[in-house]
């Protein structure tokens, strides 16, 4: 374990002293926290993410210590109708993956906690697979140890000698293109893939494969829901106006087609700040959908998010694998450092 690391949970320890994070949560005027999780640990597919003991042991917690674990659908309804929160959780999962049918949904199911999952239609309907994933296989596939890639009028060299070169370079070129326009994007993966002279398969290999929506209607019938998020998970801000509008309105569409009870709460994809604006959250209300959720971490305030244009830009906490780290953001400590290091920078 690094120091900083050490001398990080050595500190915050008292978090878990019983009463700490309740007193914090209610001297912070903490309500509600909503968190997200994304892929999920599972070997035998090849794949690293949440550690389903260490989910499980978070669980056991909040449990125990009586945190009222509710679903998105409740707490945005309680939201809506001024209802009061206290110390009320709510989890969510992005994208869709396999993983979350087989590995996370029935994790949250064993401790009778609501879990709401954001698909991608386009990716559960077979249409397509996630961009990032397809920046991964390419790095991967490819028999060259270098590659130059251009995003625009940026170009840029990274070397593959190695499988943890080809892991870093995946994850820098993602991010890299996260802050591109749209068609950037497009060309530039489609010209990584040719330099690579790796053809991107039409349907993704096993471990960045979708969950089926026979699969979603299943997990429905144990309590876990689902939420629109997107056709083809975009960065939205960079899409025109005939494209947010698609992406918003046809993955409402798709989700209410297939699945009993889709959750009227719109996932913003990647959620920063500058991923979305007042388009797509007037798109999400004249839907009729109840609210938004971002990707940004922040103090859920159930004052301040009540009406529109706020309830359609909640703010939620990365999920960690540490349950101290999870204890912050539900005492409110989490927030308050979200909300200095946004007045310092």
């Amino acid at each position: 374990m690094q120091p900083h690391r050490s001398l990080k949970r050595s500190l915050l320890a008292p978090l878990r002293m019983p009463g700490v994070a309740e007193a914090l949560s209610s001297a912070t005027a903490t309500r509600a926290s909503i968190f997200m999780l994304h892929r999920f640990s599972s070997p035998p597919d090849g794949l690293t993410g949440h550690d389903p003991g260490t989910l499980r042991a978070v669980l056991s917690y909040l449990r125990k210590h009586h945190y009222d674990l509710i679903s998105l659908q409740e707490l945005f309804r309680r939201l809506r109708e001024g209802e009061p929160m206290t110390r009320s959780i709510a989890f969510t999962i992005d994208d869709g993956y396999f993983d979350h049918g087989s590995v996370g949904g029935p994790i949250f199911a064993e401790f009778d906690c609501p879990v709401t999952i954001f698909a991608v239609s386009g990716f559960v309907d077979g249409k397509n697979w996630l961009w990032w994933d397809q920046i991964q296989f390419v790095c991967e596939a490819t028999a060259r140890t270098q590659l130059r890639v251009r995003v625009g009028d940026d170009e840029r060299s990274f070397a593959l000698a190695s499988l943890e070169d080809r892991l870093a370079a995946s994850h820098d070129i993602s991010w890299w293109c996260q802050d591109a326009s749209q068609s950037d994007r497009l060309e530039c993966l489609a010209k990584m893939s040719q330099d690579a002279e790796v053809e991107i398969p039409a349907v993704p290999p096993r471990r960045f494969a979708p969950l089926s929506w026979h699969e979603a209607r299943q997990l429905e019938k144990r309590g876990i829901t689902f939420g629109p998020h997107t056709v083809t998970h975009p960065v939205l801000s960079s899409t025109s106006d005939d494209q947010a509008e698609f992406e918003i309105s046809t993955s409402w569409q798709r989700l209410s087609e297939e699945l009993a009870s889709p959750v009227p709460v719109f996932c913003y994809p990647h959620g920063r700040r500058r991923d979305f604006g007042s388009r797509e959250m007037s798109t999400a209300q004249r839907l009729g959908l109840w609210g938004g959720v971002a990707g940004h971490p922040g103090r859920l305030s159930p004052e301040e998010f009540r009406t529109a244009p706020a309830i359609f830009r909640v703010p939620r906490f990365p999920f960690s694998d540490d349950l101290t780290d999870v204890l912050q953001c539900v005492s409110g400590i989490e927030a308050m450092k979200a909300r200095l290091r946004g007045a310092l920078s």
